[in-house]
């Protein structure tokens, strides 16, 4: 069932990676990025709750975010193979840079509000929308396409490595730039993490998102050295953006496996995303220990998602059974998200974390290597920007509809009716030809 390779040319291979300047550069710089992600992705839930105890306003402004970057998410995609993957991350990210600067300067002043929040999520939705679909894009453009699997696994399994570290250290960090802690730190005192309060203040989120603005402005460097020494054909420049939109759609339609799964993905994706986003903040603040809990747990996730994702670079299913395979792994997900509800401890939300960690991490890869795989790269894209579609389009509803569930039926009744739902969906999907056998070549596809 699944294709394991770990000899030692097989090993040395898959680093020899490392060698190939373009692809170094690009781990890099979106490895710095990712670190000063997480000040913004732990800050923000934080933030919300100081300037209100309305708990549905964090799904509301995580939420706003989404409506611009699912509208504008297929130009996006369409943009960045009319031009280039390279030329659209290096907008998105000077772009996203200057608006994280004017956040930070706002909120260092306590002159932010949950007005502004609406304002800026919607603007960093616009952003995003121009450089995920980019970002998801490059990597079959440096590398060769045997290379995929073991770049994607080295770039997911350090992105995860961060996602493990980051959220609890940044949640403390966060906490010790805090005024009193930090007016300690600077008289020579240094406060123990219990003596922590237990939500940031303003001061502590500003100096964060500060930290992030540099960090963004280190990742440029390495972005701006990538050359890329082959172009792939583009579409023709004299067609509208809106038939180039179209020839993706229909790209994507007359795949049948790759169809059936972006159904899938959108379905299971809007009633995950949310929970996960708005659901486990709220979670950790109510049953277990605030922001330092919330980062712990986090880190679990992502130290987990570190394994699934090597995993992948050397355990594979076969092709004929890769749906099959998939669509478990779902359904296992689909209990840990039921056990989630059942949390009352640290160590109980860590294990648990940390193996949703491993199950997401090893799907991811092997769900993305498929798809560059599969997918001719005058198209990439175009069908990058649909599968985000599909993982975020309904995301502002999810998270909406979330935060709503959880101030009327209590974050616990969530993420049972969730598990259940993610239980089920994956039996059904198997029910689907173009789903069992989305490991097989196009041409085999009835």
């Amino acid at each position: 069932m699944i294709n394991v390779l770990l000899n030692k040319n097989k090993l040395k291979q898959r680093f020899n990676l490392f060698r190939n300047r373009n692809f170094r550069l690009l781990w890099f710089g979106s490895l710095v990025a990712m670190m000063g992600d997480f000040f913004l992705f732990v800050g923000m839930p934080f933030l919300i709750m100081n300037l209100t105890e309305d708990r549905a306003t964090i799904g509301g402004v995580l939420a706003v975010a989404g409506i611009p970057r699912a509208l504008l998410l297929l130009f996006g995609g369409a943009l960045s193979d009319r031009f280039s993957p390279l030329l659209m991350m290096k907008v998105s990210r000077v772009a996203f840079m200057l608006l994280l600067l004017l956040m930070t300067t706002l909120i260092l002043n306590e002159s932010i509000s949950i007005a502004g929040l609406y304002v800026f999520s919607g603007l960093m939705g616009v952003i995003g929308a121009f450089g995920m679909p980019a970002s998801m894009a490059i990597l079959p453009l440096l590398v060769k396409r045997e290379e995929l699997a073991p770049a994607n696994a080295i770039t997911g399994s350090t992105s995860q490595l961060i996602s493990a570290l980051a959220p609890a250290l940044v949640g403390i960090a966060v906490l010790y730039l805090s005024t009193e802690p930090f007016k300690a730190i600077l008289l020579g005192s240094w406060p123990a993490i219990e003596d922590l309060p237990r939500r940031a203040d303003m001061q502590g989120i500003g100096l964060a998102y500060a930290i992030d603005v540099l960090l963004i402005i280190v990742s440029m460097i390495p972005l701006w050295l990538i050359k890329l020494e082959t172009e792939p054909k583009r579409p023709n420049q004299t067609d509208s953006i809106m038939t180039s939109i179209q020839d993706g759609f229909s790209y994507v339609w007359q795949d049948a496996s790759l169809r059936a799964f972006i159904i899938y993905m959108t379905i299971t994706t809007f009633v995950s995303m949310g929970p996960q986003m708005v659901g486990m903040p709220v979670l950790a603040d109510d049953n277990l220990n605030g922001m330092r809990s919330f980062g712990v747990l986090m880190s679990a996730q992502g130290l987990g998602a570190v394994f699934g994702s090597l995993l992948a670079a050397f355990a594979t299913p076969a092709a004929s059974l890769l749906g099959p395979v998939v669509m478990t792994l779902a359904i296992v997900r689909g209990f840990g998200t039921l056990l989630i509800a059942a949390i009352t401890s640290d160590q109980q939300g860590i294990l648990l974390m940390t193996t949703m960690g491993i199950l997401t991490g090893y799907s991811s890869i092997v769900f993305m290597t498929w798809v560059q795989k599969r997918v001719s790269l005058e198209y990439i894209g175009r069908v990058m920007s649909l599968v985000m579609l599909a993982v975020m389009g309904l995301q502002p509803l999810s998270q909406g509809f979330s935060g709503w569930f959880i101030d009327f039926a209590g974050v616990t009744t969530l993420f049972i009716s969730i598990g259940f739902f993610m239980i089920i969906t994956p039996f059904f999907a198997l029910l689907s030809a173009d789903i069992r056998n989305m490991g097989e070549p196009k041409k085999t596809q009835q």
